[in-house]
This record gives structure tokens, sequence and C-alpha cells, in this order.
């Protein structure tokens, strides 16, 4: 199935050279973030919808994955030759500078045989994938950078001791944000500054904020055992969530996969247990399911909360995986499940309140008068 997404794009970007086209977006992300229904980008699909209603031409071009089981988009355009040729490209240019300058430069090559003939006003990803290519191939173009999970004052990719990411600032990329709150956290932490006229908040579309209609003791945990941790580090994570679970013998633990789960841990080590379950429905399923969430410190503490459902946390690395605690201010953060139980009415209202500031509806108007030329 690989080659058949690499050839498709090969011909495709074959007859595109030789095609004059302009567009005023192409978005652009790797094909992990297909998590919705029909392998639907979600994190896209706002902005996707409004560009048809406002009849913004666009190119939606995707970026594979070896280490996704997710499913290809059905819509995006395969970007697995141009992308395969930039990694070989990468082997061979070893800059002084920075991969940035490498990356730019690459695609100021690819624009002069595949992209000769293509125009494009704003440059659209999620995870700052390929933004010093798309700079190579566009200068002039506005690149932005999607939310799609935690963003705060420690992350590096983001902002790290009052510094910006040289991947953000040396492109000129606004950040694309669902909230006030995560604005204000990058803003006050910035010693440059650069985020005051660099951030625009859309929000995000609008949760049901439904109360879960009976209490239970149903318990939905967000795994996070990925390739992003090291080996340790997932230890870690499933020594602390099989204690929790052992120790928590009353409620029932439902456990739902990262997207990126690519068997880090053998779970059947949990699913042994008389409590616990495996989770493979829609996300938005659960939160019917369940009255509470565990996690170490995954971005559907926000979700759960706007339904209502209050979160319990693993007591991990004080400095990585306690961001609620410490970026958040999250309202329960020490609670123990048994607390959140036995407080449930006012826990799950306070939650929800919290969620607020992070999560607003998206704004149409917002976006678009962030868009160049638009």
């Amino acid at each position: 199935m690989r080659a058949y997404y690499f050839f498709y794009s090969f011909f495709y970007f074959i007859k595109l050279a030789f095609k004059r086209k302009h567009y005023n977006i192409i978005f652009y992300a790797p094909h992990h973030f297909n998590r919705g229904n029909n392998s639907e980008n979600i994190f896209f699909k706002d902005l996707l919808d409004l560009c048809k209603t406002h009849n913004l031409s666009f190119l939606y071009l995707e970026e594979p994955d070896v280490y996704s089981n997710q499913k290809r988009s059905k819509i995006a355009i395969p970007f697995d030759f141009i992308y395969y040729l930039t990694v070989f490209f990468r082997k061979f240019m070893k800059s002084k500078i920075s991969y940035i300058d490498d990356d730019k430069k690459i695609g100021g090559f690819m624009k002069k045989i595949f992209f000769k003939n293509i125009t494009f006003d704003n440059y659209i990803t999620i995870s700052q994938s390929m933004l010093s290519f798309f700079n190579g191939v566009n200068s002039d173009a506005k690149r932005f950078d999607l939310q799609h999970g935690t963003i705060h004052a420690k992350k590096k990719s983001y902002l790290y001791n009052g510094i910006v990411s040289s991947n953000l600032k040396e492109n000129d990329v606004t950040l694309l944000l669902r909230g006030n709150a995560f604005k204000d956290i990058l803003i006050k932490n910035d010693t440059s500054n650069y985020f005051l006229d660099h951030i625009k908040v859309i929000g995000i579309s609008n949760f049901n904020n439904v109360i879960p209609s009976k209490l239970n003791k149903n318990v939905l945990v967000s795994l996070q055992f990925t390739h992003d941790h090291s080996f340790d580090e997932n230890k870690e994570i499933a020594e602390n969530l099989e204690i929790h679970i052992k120790k928590e013998s009353s409620f029932h633990f439902y456990l739902k996969s990262h997207p990126r789960f690519n068997n880090e841990i053998n779970l059947s080590r949990f699913l042994s247990l008389p409590n616990v379950s495996l989770f493979s429905e829609d996300l938005k399923d659960s939160f019917d399911k369940c009255s509470f969430h565990l996690t170490s410190y995954s971005s559907v503490t926000f979700e759960a909360s706007l339904h209502g459902i209050p979160t319990c946390f693993l007591q991990l690395d004080p400095i990585k995986m306690s961001i609620f605690n410490t970026q958040y201010n999250y309202p329960f953060y020490n609670y123990l499940l048994s607390d959140l139980y036995n407080n449930y009415s006012f826990c799950s209202l306070k939650a929800q309140k919290w969620a607020k500031e992070f999560y607003q509806p998206f704004c149409e108007a917002s976006f678009l008068k962030s868009l160049k030329n638009a």
C-alpha cells in the first residue's frame, strides 16, 4: 500500500510541474493526525469546511508516517514522493548553520522543478512539519502552525526558558491556538515578545457540555505509550498505572491507546486484571460511558473537562509530566479517584469552567482575518 501512495504522489507532482495553479492555502500534516471517522483529520476539519464555504482555494498535502497505524486520508494528496526525496537530500546536506537552513535550500531546489508553476498565499501545518521546506518554496507566504495538543512554557518546540523555538522564529510562524489561556502562558513567558504579534486564537469546534446523566465508577484511561518517550519513561508510566489500577479496585478502567501507539508497552499486563478493559471506540463515546478520566498528561483532559468529567493524574516526573499542575493549574491535580467521586458535582462543574479558559468556540472571523490575501 505504501508503494501505491508513493507512485500516486510521484505522478501527481510530475503533472503539477507543468500545471499553473494558485492556492489561497496549502494545508500540510503527517497522516497520524487522521483520527476521526473515515480517516478524517479532525484538526483540519473546521478550516477545510470554512474554505469550502468561503470559496478559498486550497491544496491539502499529507506526509507519510511509518510509525503510525492510522489510515491515510481520502481527500488529501500524498506527499510521499517529495517527502522521501527531501529526507534523501537531508542526508547529504549537513549545514554548519542549522537543519532549518538545509530544508530551506531543499525547498528552493524543489521549487525550480515541482513547484515552479504553483503559488500560494498561506501555509498551515500541524506539529511544525516542513515549515522550513515550504519557506524555501515560497518565502512570501504566511506560515502558520495549528495547535494539536498541549502547548506551554517548557515545551522546547515552542518555548523554553523564555526563548522561542528557532523553527518558529526563523520561519516567522504564527500560531493558531484553541484558547486565550494558552496564549497568555506563552506571552507571559516569552522574553523576546515574539508571540505578542505571532498568535491568533481561533478556537475549536464546540463540544457539547454534557455532564454524565448517571454517576458511575467507569474511568477512561488516556494512555501515552509512544516512541516519543524513552523506554524508561514508558516503563515508569506503566508501573505507576498498574499500581493505581490495583489500588482503586472498586473502579473499572477503560484503556484507550494513544493514536501513535506502536506496542511500546505490552497491554496484557493491564488487561489480565479483572477491572480493566480495552476501549477502541471513538473518544466522544467514552464520555458517555465514563464519569472519570485518568492520564499522565494527555490533552484529553481538556475535552473530558468540557464534558464535565474530572481527571485524576498519575504522579510522575515533576518536570516533564506534571504540566497540568505547573503550567495549567488544574484545580484537582492531586486528587485521588475516590476524592473526585465523593465531590463529583463540585469537581465536574469546576473542571468544566477551567477548561473553557483553554478551549474557546471556533471563530471563523478570527481565522479569516489572520490569513494573507483572504
